[in-house]
């Protein structure tokens, strides 16, 4: 078991990432009931926005992570929301997919050809001290991510049982009588991607020291999430958070078996967080 301690450590810390990302693509179908394919794509969106202010213009990382997670990741969700998707009401599912599928082709295209095909790399934010747990050196910033994603799905569980997130489902279930009831039902969709957006693009920030800031990468990485969220049924928070943590963990467990030797062990390691590894 100690052999396979650094890999669960460093599994679990991108399975909380991959659940922050998987919990806003459940919100956002959860709420209007539509699968957005370009979920991947706004989240690599808010990460270039974040290395430019942070690297570029030399912003303290608080208020560029701030921008680029509060601000360009909401604003992000009323486009698609206000400027797509409202155009789109009663036209057939097929048409959303296309439609987002098309967004994560344009936003991918775009950031390529601004910033170039050559990923960038993100110095770490967090802090890289570590702490002794038996049997293994864990770094803060695994365990910074495991809180971040922790309260993070509490916070959205809560959310669904105050009376706003109540009426987001209402809205789902039945738009027409739900605006019969004088709710309003465009803005508490919009409110649905805003949050969904802004989890998007948290999880492009954090995950941005461990791939660097790539358009492809990061677009992609979304495919954990969707099977995060498909563990969830796209509508069980719980079970998405749970998910996500057993594909990150999956995954790095998956590397014991492929790389064998102690010396390639350890530049994988470090790959991902050198502090998990004992030495």
């Amino acid at each position: 078991m100690r052999d396979y301690l650094p890999y669960i450590v460093v599994g679990l810390g991108a399975g909380s990432v991959y659940a922050i990302a998987a919990m806003g693509l459940v919100v956002t179908y959860k709420t209007s009931g539509v699968f957005n394919f370009a979920h991947g794509a706004v989240g690599m969106a808010a990460t270039y926005v974040f290395y430019s202010l942070r690297v570029d213009a030399s912003w303290p990382t608080a208020l560029a992570a701030a921008v680029a997670v509060l601000g360009v990741g909401p604003a992000m969700g009323v486009v698609i929301d206000r400027l797509l998707l409202r155009r789109l009401v009663g036209a057939p599912s097929s048409t959303y997919v296309v439609v987002s599928l098309g967004l994560l082709v344009a936003l991918q295209g775009f950031f390529l050809a601004v910033y170039g095909a050559a990923p960038r790399r993100v110095e770490p934010f967090l802090p890289r001290s570590t702490f002794r747990l038996p049997g293994v050196n864990v770094g803060w910033d695994q365990a910074i991510l495991v809180v971040i994603a922790a309260v993070s799905g509490l916070g959205l569980v809560l959310f669904f049982r105050t009376r706003f997130g109540i009426l987001t489902r209402a809205v789902v279930d039945d738009r027409d009588l739900s605006q019969l009831a004088r709710v309003d039902a465009a803005g508490v969709t919009s409110a649905s991607w805003i949050i969904g957006c802004a989890f998007a693009s948290l999880s492009g920030v954090l995950l941005s020291p461990l791939l660097g800031v790539d358009a492809v990468i990061l677009t992609l990485l979304v495919i954990q999430a969707f099977g995060a969220a498909a563990v969830g049924r796209l509508v069980s928070l719980p079970l998405t958070y749970a998910g996500a943590l057993a594909i990150g963990v999956a995954a790095s467990l998956s590397t014991k078996f492929v790389v064998a030797t102690p010396e390639a062990m350890r530049v994988l390691a470090e790959g991902v967080n050198p502090a998990t590894v004992e030495r």
